[in-house]
């Protein structure tokens, strides 16, 4: 599991990289918006008198404070849009695994499914015949019927499966992965 990890971690650091980027654009951006809106304030502030200088101080604050609420969305939506191609690929190079590292992260997902006697094992034909005899070697169940997943497996106990695809996993742990990969990468 410690390849995946390394996986996960080189993920983690381009994707901690193109964050810095893209939030260093999004500052600069955001800058330029709020300067933008100064400026305007302050041609504002020179046309008039007293009593309209107090009516565009209102108005400056007023366009500074909307300008930094557009800031603040642009760079939440830049952040977003970062964990969700760190999500992707993390998937993609799961799923793209193999050889020996990929077995090693199966092997190790069976042993820690916790499987109960009578369940079985459903692989895709492809992890079928590439490890589904170690398996049996390990005192589980292989079933013949195959699925069409790409990467991890299902258990079978009776009528109930669970399912431990790579995509299956991601799907459910979605959230928490997201907030683990926003404090790596935003902290």
């Amino acid at each position: 599991m410690g390849n995946g990890q390394n996986i996960i971690d080189k993920i983690l650091s381009d994707a901690k990289a193109q964050a810095n980027i893209v939030e260093t654009e999004a500052v600069k951006k955001a800058d330029e918006i709020i300067s933008s809106a100064k400026a305007k304030a302050d041609r504002e502030k020179a046309k008039f008198d007293e009593t309209a200088r107090l009516e565009a101080n209102k108005a400056a604050a007023k366009e500074i404070s909307a300008a930094e609420m557009r800031a603040k969305k642009l760079i939440l939506a830049k952040k977003q849009e970062c964990l969700e191609e760190v999500l992707k690929e993390a998937e993609t190079k799961l799923c793209s695994l193999t050889g020996q590292d990929y077995e090693n992260i199966i092997l190790g997902m069976i042993k820690r499914a916790g499987m109960q006697e009578g369940s079985e094992l459903i692989f895709s034909k492809k992890d079928r015949d590439a490890f589904g005899d170690k398996a049996k070697e390990m005192g589980y169940k292989v079933s013949d019927e195959t699925r069409d997943i790409e990467g991890g497996f299902v258990v079978k106990n009776g009528d109930i499966e669970y399912n431990y695809s790579f995509k299956s996993i991601i799907t459910v742990e979605r959230e928490d992965i997201l907030q683990l990969a926003a404090g790596i990468l935003f902290a």
